[in-house]
């Protein structure tokens, strides 16, 4: 047995073993190509109507009072987005306290609620296999196992791709689709191959960031590897009753934020119960999806100066490594192109599946033929 058909079968065997898992990460990757721009677009659907008598949106320091009023034990954070229309969100870590109408300042419903729900039941099937949204420890580990044989049958398919012999000719013809074939056989072999070795690329770099969410070990593996310290930045303190200058308002520090910085998407900061020598904002520029896109700016509050700003590159090796493959394992990190690609080459996964599975099923029957005749 040569070194090519030992790769064969195993390139075969490990295929078909994990198929339908692989089929329905792959599936279900397509339905989650577009899923941030899904979101936003139910989510605008649902935004507050300015009426003719509220048509202003109402100013941070109004919002910051309201937020002040819901009991929390960690400082509440206050974000939204550039939208006129968009409502004010009110958060305590990542639980979401409330959404507040940005004319009026009264709770609204949580736009695009069902929306949210669905594309979220789609992730959690596509991450661990469950049904109801929830985590399962179970899941997680089965397609972490069919991520792994993914990633050897990427591997394999680009050696079995190599013609046996390296002529030009023999490589044209693996590069290029036909347009007939003489059977339903040698047009899934075609497909299986050339579109194997064009998507084999993104498809490895799709799988192998995977792995930091179906196992720990590699998250792990990377913090022991690089550096986890940050560049350090001035923290605020309490202002005392003694200061003679009163401190800049909430709204009067975002226009000098928004001056600066006129490209913003969305913007957030915290609440602090008493009045801080520093105000952060947390600027993000791009989709979302994008850390390098985002940023944090220090403002003085008595004097309205950029103390500091905080950009992607200021932080660990560690965490920008993980940020980069958080994102890049759904294109976002490149905005919608990356998420267009990333799309295309889970869409072209399913395909790979059927054509492997329809040229193993066809082996079979022959070799069944075969015995029998």
């Amino acid at each position: 047995m040569t070194i090519r058909t030992l790769f064969f079968w195993f390139h075969l065997v490990i295929g078909c073993s994990a198929a339908i898992f692989i089929f329905l990460m792959s599936f279900t990757g397509v339905a989650l190509t577009y899923e941030r721009q899904v979101i936003q677009s139910a989510q605008k659907t649902d935004f507050p109507v300015a009426s003719s008598e509220n048509f202003r949106r109402l100013a941070l320091d109004k919002i910051v009072y309201i937020a002040k009023s819901y009991p929390v034990e960690k400082a509440a954070t206050i974000s939204f987005s550039k939208e006129h229309n968009a409502p004010f969100v009110i958060k305590e870590g990542r639980k979401t306290l409330a959404y507040l109408n940005p004319f009026t300042g009264e709770e609204i419903a949580e736009p695009g609620h069902g929306t949210k729900i669905f594309m979220g039941k789609v992730r959690a099937f596509h991450r661990w296999l469950t049904f109801d949204g929830k985590f399962s420890e179970a899941g997680r580990w089965v397609n972490g196992i069919a991520n792994i044989i993914f990633f050897l049958l990427a591997l394999t398919g680009l050696y079995l791709w190599l013609p046996a012999k390296f002529k030009q000719r023999a490589f044209k013809q693996k590069l290029t689709l036909t347009k007939t074939h003489p059977n339903k056989q040698a047009r899934n072999y075609q497909w299986h191959n050339t579109f194997g070795f064009y998507m084999a690329p993104i498809l490895i770099v799709v799988i192998f960031t995977a792995f930091f969410f179906s196992f720990k070990w590699p998250g792990k593996t990377l913090e022991s590897l690089v550096s986890t310290e940050a560049k350090s930045f001035p923290a605020g303190v309490v202002l005392t009753s003694q200061i003679s200058q009163k401190p800049l308002s909430t709204e009067e520090l975002f226009v000098k934020v928004n001056k600066a910085t006129p490209n913003w998407n969305t913007l957030s900061f915290s609440v602090a119960d008493k009045a801080q020598s520093l105000q952060v904002f947390d600027v993000d520029m791009g989709s979302g999806g994008e850390p390098q896109k985002k940023k944090s700016v220090y403002v003085d509050t008595l004097s309205g100066e950029f103390v500091a700003e905080k950009t992607f590159d200021d932080y660990s090796t560690y965490r920008k490594i993980r940020n980069y493959i958080r994102f890049l394992h759904t294109g976002e990190v490149y905005g919608l192109i990356g998420q267009t690609i990333a799309g295309i080459a889970s869409l072209l996964a399913c395909l790979l599946v059927y054509t492997g599975l329809m040229m193993s099923l066809r082996r079979w029957k022959n070799s069944r033929a075969k015995a029998t005749a």
